[in-house]
């Protein structure tokens, strides 16, 4: 029983960790999307060719941006 519970606690010290990464990746993101946006461009293709344009790296380190990874960004 007891390792279940250190097994738990593992898995939500990760969920946190995870959690905490992908809000400091989002902070630093979504001031760029805002600035395309303020450009016009209002499409989630459009933010995405924006963002791979500018060489943005996505959250796994990729060049190339989806409109469903904006989507996904946006909605969270």
């Amino acid at each position: 029983m007891k390792e279940d519970h250190k097994l738990k606690n593992s898995w939500e010290a990760m969920s946190k960790a995870r959690t905490a990464k992908y809000q400091a990746y989002k902070k630093t993101v979504m001031p760029i999307i805002e600035e395309i946006q303020g450009t016009g461009i209002k499409t989630l293709q459009g933010i995405a060719d924006g963002l791979s344009d500018r060489k943005i790296k996505t959250r796994y380190g990729k060049d190339v941006w989806y409109a469903s990874q904006v989507k996904n960004l946006l909605e969270r």
